[in-house]
């Protein structure tokens, strides 16, 4: 019966997204074309059950929400949550092959996520607008779930669980793919390489590919790690193309942080032969005078500026402004409760009727401020469990063969927090994304027999060989 439903669910699927494909043909071709093609990237996969499928779906009806194309918005947005609803009941109903005992710190993260899932949605009694908290609040108690779910019953080896993250990042590659073909046709590739005009592909702004692309990377490299397919590395182009087109100062830094977060734990030996290797590159560039070249190029040049110069402004882009005054509407108007969970996009406009509110916030651009924001001090205890808990991955989890990848996304998420506000934003990629690669890291399962044979899915380790390295020095 089961297996019915699941064959079911998967036919309603792909006959829901052969609808989508069509009418998005109509407006935009390659969008339409990107989607056909990520179902035969998934197809040519081996091993890719139905959950799976589901699962690469569901994270495309993500990118299509958070697409500047109004079609793919509006096709997209009830769907997504039908679809994480869906990967949640099936994983509830799928037989568990063997008992999957959590670790400490994997319990830490499912708790908090758990409570700050809770609080965001018993804050609809308090909110400023109440159905916009329940559904995002809701939104974000079927993102718990989901952890939950993969970490208790079906990540119960590591092999399955470094697949299904590989069904994520291609997604997220063919995302990025298909973002600079129709930048391509639209001109605004040209724009972007020839002026100062940022880039943002199908995304609905230049931010949102950027830290889209800041995890797709290091995800690649993890996937990279465990299946040892040199085919795997070629979806890091065009998400590195449409990182650096981006002009994302936050995704940039954050990719430059993780990495050399991984280098760092690697030891002195690794750091030395990555600084000598990058010195040897510039050097050999300068002799060939490649350096004028490509920094004269007008995108170098802006990604350069936007580093250096404040355009009248601060580098933050007003963004300690906006902190500032997040502080005080919340500090002194609600500090306890906050004024509901997802309510920041309605601030603003309320408080330009009501002075009670104070100063105007409309983007805070900080994930922590903002939850402070929404929930007030309720939140402070299940934020700083969830904190501890990717800082404890990334400090003392091994950073050999997938590990490094997956150390260098927590790293680099937590870095992108900082400026940009999408570690909760459920109707998005990014925050499954980060949850996900989070408990993956934190997670041992205690049920690995390919593990235990030296055999993982795509990688064999013969005996008294080392395990593939970490990120190369």
């Amino acid at each position: 019966m089961l297996n019915r439903l699941a064959q079911w669910g998967v036919v309603a699927g792909a006959a829901a997204l052969v609808v989508v494909t069509t009418l998005v043909a109509v407006d935009a071709p390659l969008a339409a074309i990107g989607l056909t093609l990520l179902l035969l990237l998934v197809a040519l996969v081996r091993r890719v059950d139905g959950w799976r499928w589901l699962l690469g779906l569901t994270t495309a009806l993500l990118v299509c929400a958070s697409s500047d194309l109004p079609a793919l918005v509006e096709l997209s947005f009830y769907p997504r949550y039908a679809a994480v609803a869906g990967l949640v009941v099936w994983g509830l109903c799928r037989p568990v092959r063997a008992p999957v005992r959590l670790a400490p710190w994997t319990g830490v993260l499912v708790v908090a996520l758990w409570s700050v899932a809770g609080i965001a949605t018993l804050s609809t009694v308090w909110s400023v607008v109440p159905m916009e908290t329940f559904q995002r609040g809701v939104a974000l108690v079927l993102l718990a779930a989901l952890v939950h779910v993969l970490v208790r019953r079906r990540w119960s080896e590591r092999g399955v669980m470094l697949a299904d993250l590989r069904t994520v990042y291609l997604v997220l590659s063919v995302s990025a793919l298909v973002s600079l073909g129709y930048g391509g046709t639209g001109g605004v590739l040209t724009a972007g390489l020839t002026s100062s005009q940022r880039f943002q592909g199908i995304f609905n702004n230049p931010n949102m590919l950027g830290i889209v692309c800041a995890l797709a990377i290091p995800l690649g490299w993890a996937v990279y790690q465990q299946f040892r397919r040199p085919v795997l590395l070629l979806g890091l182009l065009p998400a590195g193309v449409c990182l650096l087109l981006s002009q994302s100062r936050t995704g940039i830094v954050a990719v430059l942080v993780g990495a050399a977060w991984v280098l760092l734990r690697h030891g002195f030996g690794p750091v030395v032969r990555t600084a000598s290797a990058v010195a040897a590159t510039l050097l050999v560039a300068h002799l060939f005078n490649l350096l004028p070249v490509i920094f004269s190029a007008p995108w170098m040049q802006r990604v350069v500026l936007r580093f250096t110069d404040p355009e009248g402004a601060d580098l933050s882009n007003g963004r300690t402004e906006m902190w500032q005054a997040t502080v005080d509407l919340w500090w002194q108007n609600r500090p306890t409760l906050g004024f509901g969970y997802a309510s920041r996009n309605h601030l603003f406009e309320l408080a330009s009727y009501d002075e009670f509110f104070g100063a105007g916030v409309s983007v805070v651009h900080n994930s922590y401020l903002q939850l402070l924001l929404e929930l007030g001090l309720t939140a402070v205890v299940p934020l700083v469990a969830l904190l501890l808990a990717a800082g404890r991955g990334a400090l003392r989890a091994p950073v050999r063969g997938a590990n490094s990848g997956l150390v260098w996304l927590v790293v680099s998420g937590v870095m992108v927090q900082l400026t940009e506000s999408a570690i909760f934003g459920t109707g998005q990629p990014y925050p499954y994304v980060f949850w996900l690669a989070v408990a993956a890291l934190l997670h041992r399962p205690t049920a690995d027999p390919d593990e235990k044979a030296g055999v993982t899915e795509g990688v064999r380790t013969r005996p008294g060989r080392r395990a593939p390295a970490g990120l190369p020095g």
